[in-house]
């Protein structure tokens, strides 16, 4: 199992979209949907202060499914843009062509527009898990003792890590802080979940506390 590890910039509750039971990356970060496999870890930190070792989320992969089918799959309806949904990610539609061949459209949407469809195809698959803390605004920091040995996990510039950095126990020690907590979502995103609008930076990450 791998640790894919990245600074969230944009929390506005699409990526991750963690409501309704699920937590997915279906948009953003095409790089880790493209390589990521089931059983894999995804922690994303937030954007500051990484050095506070302020954890946005942590997701196990349970499913890798191709943007076409996640579109089809009726579990993720409710991802979809409608006039209720302010945070969707299912947003990409496949679309007969007269020769046969499928291709992918983006639906009109409050979160992406045209100039994100190339990335965000470019990622090929949807990450999908059941197995995820997700804390938003409660951004909790690791207790004294596990912090030391964890906070070498958390990226110090953009892009995703792997391997850099990994100890062989890194998994088990992850695993063992994530139990202290509920799983699923104990917050709601940096963005007011009534008004997510489109992926924004969040600038205001270093006034919230490590326990909010």
């Amino acid at each position: 199992m791998r640790i894919y590890r990245y600074i969230v910039r944009h929390d506005a509750g699409t990526a991750p979209n963690p409501f309704d039971g699920w937590c997915t990356l279906a948009i953003c970060k095409p790089a880790i949907r493209r390589t990521a496999s089931v059983g894999d870890w995804i922690v994303g930190f937030h954007a500051a202060p990484v050095e506070c070792g302020h954890v946005l989320y942590a997701m196990q992969v349970k499913e890798s499914i191709d943007v076409a089918d996640y579109w089809r799959d009726v579990r993720f309806d409710m991802r979809k843009p409608s006039a209720t949904n302010l945070c969707p990610d299912n947003i990409y539609t496949p679309v007969r062509l007269r020769d046969g061949s499928e291709v992918l459209q983006q639906v009109p949407n409050r979160v992406h527009d045209k100039s994100c469809v190339e990335r965000d195809l470019s990622g090929k698959r949807v990450l999908v898990s059941r197995r995820f803390w997700y804390f938003g605004k409660r951004s909790i920091e690791a207790d004294k003792r596990l912090i030391q040995e964890l906070l070498h996990l958390a990226p110090k510039t953009q892009g995703h890590v792997v391997d850099a950095h990994r100890k062989p126990d890194d998994i088990a020690l992850l695993e063992k802080w994530l139990s202290q907590f509920p799983g699923g979502r104990q917050g709601t995103p940096s963005v007011s979940t009534t008004n997510c609008g489109p992926c924004v930076p969040i600038t205001h990450h270093a006034a919230l506390s490590c326990v909010d």
